[in-house]
């Protein structure tokens, strides 16, 4: 606290009139008295504040810049993310092959799992779903078959599915493809289902696109149900951003396991490219994005919430996601710390190249 005290008031006193201290004849010797060589030093105290103050400007405006994603992100939650899609109950609705026939939302049932080989602990998860959604056609996409198609198809995108550091790296990304490419339903392996989803009444008969989100806390989106039409511009824009946010990640992600999966194709991921998208329509909500209201999905289907990917880190981030303040709290923190640690290297650096004596200098000299 002491050296920015120090900081504000050279940079005040910078600002105030110097005045040249009349020559004395009768003063005899070059010496100058001590406070002739503080009026000296002053001037140039203040001109190493002045430049401390604007390169510490300077970065705290390149980091809001940075930040200004999020930041949009969290101010917009409530006019981007509002659930405005309500359900009705299953008692409700009354099927008929016409209304399919017309239906934008094809009707196939995406999932995807290591191997063919399901795990014990989702089996029953599968069948539940394999059974509500009989007439749907089923693509259960592995790790090898997902590669074939996007060899087959984006050819482009396999060098990034290839070094993902995480198989579910290559699980949130495939269900981007698949449903850009084919269209249908997402569905996460620990979701029970169990009743269909309305698909013939999703959708507007005044455009062809269509896209449902589920809302997560504490802000977007999250990516373990999704419905679409095909060839929507919201999944071309997903696909086409994937190899830029890995990028991002990929040298830490092994440090930071669940950060980079949540950023580089997660439900973080899908909710920056949905905020993009949302925030150049001409109207909210879109026509052609729809966020449904949790509570109305409950006789659909039901999250288990397995979390089999959540490392040792997940669970100490998700707990801080539900309490903003904590991140405000810790990123005020290190925002500090890393700009007095950069301030006093500054002044340090000066004092070696100047010989303008830092306040760390000149303590090391009184001790000695």
């Amino acid at each position: 606290m002491r050296f920015w005290h120090n900081l504000r008031q050279s940079a005040l006193q910078s600002l105030r009139p110097v005045y040249d201290k009349l020559h004395d004849e009768e003063r005899l010797g070059p010496e100058l008295d001590p406070g002739s060589r503080q009026q000296q030093e002053t001037p140039k105290k203040a001109a190493i504040y002045r430049i401390i103050l604007l390169v510490n400007l300077v970065m705290f405006g390149l980091l809001l810049r940075k930040l200004e994603p999020l930041i949009t992100l969290l101010r917009c939650n409530e006019r981007l993310f509002s659930p405005h899609v309500f359900l009705p109950t299953p008692e409700t609705l009354h099927y008929n092959n016409e209304t399919f026939q017309q239906n934008r939302i094809p009707l196939i049932l995406h999932q995807t799992t290591a191997t063919k080989e399901i795990p014990d602990r989702w089996v029953q998860s599968q069948e539940t779903c394999k059974k509500a959604y009989s007439e749907f056609e089923y693509k259960l996409w592995t790790d090898q078959s997902a590669r074939d198609f996007l060899s087959e198809y984006y050819s482009w995108f396999v060098p990034t599915w290839d070094s993902y550091a995480f198989p579910i790296q290559r699980a949130d990304a495939i269900r981007y493809f698949v449903l850009y490419h084919y269209g249908g339903i997402y569905l996460d392996m620990d979701t029970r289902c169990n009743n269909t989803l309305p698909a013939q009444m999703m959708g507007s008969d005044q455009v062809k696109d269509y896209a449902l989100f589920k809302p997560t806390r504490p802000t977007g989106v999250t990516n373990d149900l999704l419905v679409a039409s095909p060839k929507h511009p919201i999944y071309k824009l997903a696909i086409s951003k994937l190899p830029a946010f890995h990028s991002i990640t990929r040298s830490w992600a092994r440090l930071q396991p669940y950060c980079a999966i949540m950023i580089s194709a997660g439900p973080l991921f899908l909710t920056m490219v949905v905020k993009e998208y949302l925030l150049e329509q001409h109207s909210l909500p879109s026509n052609t994005i729809g966020v449904v209201e949790e509570a109305t999905l409950s006789p659909y289907i039901t999250d288990l919430q397995s979390g089999t990917w959540h490392r040792a880190d997940a669970k100490i981030l998700m707990w801080m996601g539900e309490r903003p303040w904590v991140w405000f709290a810790l990123g005020t923190l290190v925002l500090v710390a890393g700009l007095y640690v950069i301030d006093r290297l500054m002044l340090l650096v000066y004092a070696r190249f100047r010989g303008f004596p830092s306040e760390f200098s000149i303590k090391s000299n009184k001790k000695a």
